[in-house]
């Protein structure tokens, strides 16, 4: 798209953005409904008693979180198809079958930078559940991009070129409120012990 775009299109883009980061987005919202179990860091410590993750990262919140979130995006990808957007072999995510890997690697990422986010919190002496600005709210879609850019490079023509770039600054604005809500309503529910 050489010229400047209109309003129109760039909340359709938005839209389309939001479509395809809503594996990312959500894993991190399952995970809680089907967590608990045995921690991701076997309880285990450092020299100073500190622990590597704690006991809120479990191994069945990462797979349930995981698994849920590529399950939507799966969905995401056949009804697109059925509503003639478009289609399984040419979607949203690339071409069959790298776009159903893809989602799933989307799904996997968004935990694993949760994950980091938690390890760096630890390091860092954070009790857990203390607010820290910018990892509570960024830390999935950091470990997204590190997941899918290097194995996915195509993917700067999707997201970034060509005017979309304007879409992807307006989601983080989005995410940012879709995490702050997702994150009330588990704590109002009680998934989650604090609502951030």
């Amino acid at each position: 798209m050489s010229d400047a775009p209109t309003i129109g299109w760039i909340l359709l883009d938005l839209v389309r953005t939001i479509v395809i980061l809503l594996p990312a987005m959500t894993a991190n919202t399952f995970a809680p409904f089907t967590g608990g179990g045995t921690p991701v860091d076997l309880g285990r410590s450092r020299k100073d008693g500190r622990r590597y993750l704690g006991d809120g990262k479990t191994w069945r919140g990462f797979i349930g979180g995981s698994a849920c979130a590529t399950l939507l995006g799966l969905v995401l990808l056949l009804a697109l198809h059925f509503l003639g957007i478009t289609s399984i072999r040419h979607s949203f995510w690339g071409p069959y079958p790298v776009n159903m890997l893809l989602i799933g690697m989307m799904a996997v990422g968004s935990l694993v930078g949760d994950m980091i986010g938690s390890f760096i919190k630890r390091a860092l002496k954070r009790p857990r559940g203390t607010r820290t600005p910018l990892l509570d709210q960024w830390d999935y879609l950091i470990g997204t991009v590190i997941f899918i850019v290097p194995f996915f490079p195509w993917w700067y023509g999707t997201l970034i070129a060509d005017h979309h770039w304007i879409s992807m600054i307006l989601f983080f604005g989005c995410a940012w409120l879709a995490h702050t809500i997702a994150n009330r309503i588990g704590y109002w529910i009680g998934v989650k012990k604090e609502p951030w």
